[in-house]
């Protein structure tokens, strides 16, 4: 669904994307099959479409449901684009440095995109003109990320692909300011930002938490208790997300044992987590580490996994980058649980990891 507000916010028109555009949809899923076995769902893929579901208008904004806007939004919509196709916020310097970026994001290091061009899409400025002429760019996009799915198929990776860092007009951080990259810096504040609680699935790093002492999490909730959401089957909800972690805790350490049995471990990390890791799962002489450190690091990870099928069990500490590497491992094959876990969800806030409430948050 996308909705949109008239002048003085008097009129909402509601649109039903797949009823009223249902070929481009279709072509979405010709493009990406596996969209809705991995974490997305095609819905994601919407705001390709807005310049169709809305061509009356030549200018939109884009923001994802994670976010808290804490600013005017008018301070975005009276910027320019000119001959631009979208502004976005770029990684870099904001979220990683290059380096990181050329290891962890596959289209840099093998040099497809720069990582100039690398944005999060979850906050999008639009010229809705200038991407009705897009259609051919967008369609090819889409066949050469459908013939190359290790890149990823979703829209963040599609936008990347088609519209590199000299087709977009680069933004102000505070724009789409991703509180995990935050965090980490020691940076606090919230005010005048568009604060954007992106989740890394069964990653290390979590956009939301249930710290109170921690001024994103304070802002969110104080919104968020203000919503219709907030009610007496909040609380039901919360309790129910308790037994569910606590079984599923179980649940992991009878897997762990069972799928062991007769295994050796082998621990996947980037050099600057290897003396951390070696502390934390009591590393033991002669146990590998197999470290990220070069740009064909991924094809000398599934060398290795083949040559070890039934015989090991690879551990990913890849902080952030676990859900990409697991979707490209399943798809040549690998069995999560069987041939590979992530070691993160061993890890606790006595190494530093938040409480992660996300899927909480989510089913409120």
């Amino acid at each position: 669904m996308v909705y949109t507000a008239g002048k003085y916010n008097q009129l909402i028109k509601f649109y039903n994307v797949e009823k009223i555009l249902p070929d481009r949809i279709a072509q979405i899923k010709k493009f990406a099959p596996d969209i809705e076995s991995t974490r997305f769902t095609i819905a994601t893929m919407f705001r390709l479409l807005i310049s169709y579901v809305l061509p009356e208008i030549d200018k939109a904004i884009y923001i994802d449901g994670d976010t808290v806007v804490n600013l005017d939004i008018k301070e975005l919509w009276q910027i320019e684009l000119d001959d631009k196709v979208l502004g976005v916020v770029p990684h870099i310097p904001y979220v990683m440095s290059e380096s990181e970026l050329i290891r962890i994001f596959a289209m840099c290091r093998d040099k497809v995109v720069s990582p100039e061009s690398v944005f999060n899409a979850g906050v999008l400025l639009m010229n809705l003109k200038k991407l009705r002429g897009e259609e051919k760019t967008i369609e090819e996009g889409q066949k050469f990320l459908f013939q190359h799915p290790h890149y990823g198929t979703a829209d963040n990776d599609l936008l990347i692909y088609c519209f590199p860092a000299e087709r977009n007009l680069q933004l102000p951080n505070k724009f789409n300011y991703i509180v995990k990259t935050a965090r980490p810096r020691g940076e606090s504040n919230v005010d005048n930002k568009i604060i954007h609680y992106a989740e890394s699935p069964k990653g290390m790093h979590y956009g939301l938490d249930m710290d109170m002492s921690d001024s994103f999490n304070r802002l969110f909730f104080e919104y968020f208790f203000k919503t219709p959401f907030f009610s007496s089957k909040t609380f039901g909800n919360i309790s129910e997300y308790v037994r569910q972690m606590y079984n599923e805790m179980k649940g992991t350490l009878m897997q762990l044992s069972a799928i062991m049995s007769g295994k050796q471990r082998i621990f996947v990390a980037p050099p600057e987590n290897v003396e951390p890791l070696k502390k934390i799962f009591f590393i033991q002489d002669g146990e590998e580490i197999f470290q990220i450190d070069s740009t064909d690091w991924f094809e000398g990870l599934v060398r290795k996994m083949r040559d070890s099928l039934g015989k090991k069990i690879f551990f990913m500490l890849t902080f952030g980058a676990y859900p990409q590497i697991r979707f490209a491992l399943m798809r040549l094959g690998f069995v999560e649980g069987r041939d590979f876990l992530n070691a993160e969800i061993f890890l606790s806030e006595l190494h530093g990891l938040p409480l992660n409430s996300y899927p909480l948050i989510a089913n409120m």
